[in-house]
Order: structure tokens, then C-alpha cells, then sequence
């Protein structure tokens, strides 16, 4: 937060009424942060009030360019320190400082073996490029070699002139993001190309439970679509994980009965979302999962992917 602040960090924002700095990327809102940083004992004491055990603990907000190595080591440090003071309780999705793909590699391999350090969190787009941009796939055979859990976050669009107004690059477009990067990835055939990573994707997959079928439909269309791979996106998509950060039932149940529950993790999204982890914590109890599936969404696919020992 020191760094976005500073008068040259080339990152707009402005402190809202609440106190939350309000992040933008070309005069579009991309993000919300909270103030003052919380405390290990705050965050735990809100976590044990939402009945939630372990968190991962990660950053999505927009990184100035100048110092962005030095940035996100220390940053990696503070995460995996703050971490330490609960070590049963807190997990890591370490950043990298991408679109360097070196120094991503560098910071990979320094941190991928330190307490609590459990995957890596990217966003949706990286500095305008998309995911499945031939110059990221070292990265991803890496990740796919060494079995990477990989978070991606949704960022704001790269032309977002319709989005300047209402928050509207919040409300919706975040989702949007999220549901076109994965279908790059599909279509391009990063997933398929680089099956040893674990993807994780936010938001439900942002619209992609409302929309599979349509994957499927311009997949069977267009030639383009089937050209690193004749699986339908349904299929290959049975491979990837989403989490259930939404406060709507309904959505959730439609991503329930699109995907397997077995694709699905917690999720809460806090700090971003005024209100607390509470909100998140009955919405998916009140999905209509029964005891089995519940506990399946809740912790042991979670378990499984981070590497918990829990009973």
C-alpha cells in the first residue's frame, strides 16, 4: 500500500469515505483495499467468527512496474512472516513479478520451498497480455513440471472505456474476465498443453457455469476452436478447480449442477468485500448441498490441493 501511494508509482487512486483506497487502472475501478493492514490476532479472531480453520493468504491488487522484483520479494517475505505467527492456520499463494518471466522463474524457485508457501497467485491478464501468450509458456511447463497450484484472480479489462462508470469493472466485468481467460486457455490449449498445473479460478468461474454450453457449441463450429484439441471444453474443464465466492445461492447451485462438486473450494475473497466472511459462509450452506457434498466443498478438497494434514 506504501507503494501504490507514492506520488510516482504511476498507479491512480483516491481514498474513498470508508477509508478504503480505491485502486485504478485508466481511470477504471480495479480494486478496493482496506485500511490499516489487519493483524494476524484481527484476521484469526474474524476467522474463528465465520467458523473458517485455515486461510490462504495472497494479493490480486494492480503492483507499480518500478521496483515490481524488489516489490514482490518483499511482499513474499511479509506474507510467509505473517503466516509463521499461525502456522496451523495460515497458508501462502506467493506472487510473482511477471511479466518478467525470469525474475518470475527466480522468485518461483526462491519461494516455492519456504514455510507455508502452498501455490501462486496470478491475475486474469498480465500487464494486457493474456494468459495463453505463447511468451508465458515456459512459465507454464515450469508449473506444470513441478505440480504449481495456480490462483488466477480477476484484473480489469485492457479497453475499458464501457466500464468507466457505475463500478461497473467490479459488478461485472470481473467476472467476465475471469470466464474469458479461462476460455483462452481452453481454446488456445494451455490447459491441455501443461496438464501437471492446478489451476484454481475465482468467482465460480466467473459466467462459465451459465455459458459451458456455448464453449462447447462455437468448439464444435469453428476449426480454430479444435485445433490444439478435439475434447469439448465441458471435458477438459473437469480438470481445473473454482471457488464459491459468491453471496447469491442460485449461482452457486448453478455451478453445482454444472461442474462436479468435487471441482469446488471456500472461498470468501475477504478483505475486498465489505460485510465480513459470514456472508460467504451461509450463502454456500444455503446452496442445498447435503452433509457429504458440503464438507467436501468446505475442507477436504482444500485439504487436498494445499496439502493440509487435518483430520
Amino acid at each position: 500500500m506504501a507503494a501504490v501511494l507514492e506520488a510516482d508509482s504511476g498507479i491512480e487512486h483516491y481514498v474513498r469515505d470508508d477509508q478504503r483506497v480505491v485502486i485504478l487502472r485508466d481511470g477504471v475501478v480495479a480494486a478496493t483495499i482496506p485500511r490499516p493492514r489487519m493483524l494476524a490476532k484481527d484476521r484469526l479472531a474474524r476467522m474463528d467468527s465465520a467458523d473458517i480453520s485455515v486461510q490462504v493468504l495472497s494479493l490480486s491488487a494492480l503492483l507499480p512496474q518500478k521496483d515490481r522484483v524488489h516489490l514482490v520479494r518483499e511482499l513474499n517475505d511479509i506474507f510467509v512472516s505473517q503466516a509463521g505467527e499461525a502456522p496451523t492456520r495460515f497458508r501462502v499463494f506467493a506472487r510473482l513479478p511477471v511479466p518478467d518471466i525470469d525474475a518470475a522463474v527466480r522468485e518461483y524457485q526462491r519461494v516455492r520451498g519456504q514455510p507455508h508457501v502452498v501455490g501462486v497467485v496470478l491475475g486474469t491478464t498480465i500487464d494486457c497480455m493474456q494468459l495463453d501468450s505463447p511468451q508465458f509458456d515456459p512459465m507454464w511447463q515450469l508449473f506444470s513440471d513441478q505440480g504449481t497450484l495456480v490462483f488466477v484472480h480477476p484484473t480489469t479489462a485492457c479497453h475499458r472505456d464501457d466500464l468507466r462508470e457505475y463500478a461497473l469493472s467490479m459488478a461485472v466485468d470481473n467476472l467476465a474476465q475471469t470466464t474469458l481467460a479461462i476460455s483462452r486457455l481452453v481454446y488456445s490449449g494451455v490447459l491441455v498443453r501443461f496438464p501437471g498445473i492446478r489451476w484454481l479460478f475465482a468467482h465460480l468461474g466467473g459466467v462459465l457455469p451459465f455459458l459451458i454450453h456455448r464453449l462447447d457449441n462455437y468448439h464444435q463450429q469453428f476449426s480454430d476452436n479444435r485445433r490444439q484439441s478435439s475434447a469439448l471444453p465441458s471435458e477438459i474443464l473437469k480438470g481445473v478447480y473454482f471457488d464459491t465466492v459468491s453471496t447469491h445461492p442460485p449461482a452457486i447451485r448453478c455451478a453445482f449442477e454444472t461442474f462436479p462438486v468435487s471441482q469446488f473450494v471456500f472461498g470468501t475473497d475477504f478483505p475486498h468485500v465489505p460485510g465480513g466472511m459470514e456472508r460467504f459462509t451461509q450463502a454456500l450452506r444455503d446452496s442445498g448441498l447435503g452433509p457429504e457434498d458440503l464438507a467436501q466443498v468446505e475442507w477436504k478438497t482444500a485439504a487436498r490441493l494445499l496439502g493440509l494434514d487435518t483430520p
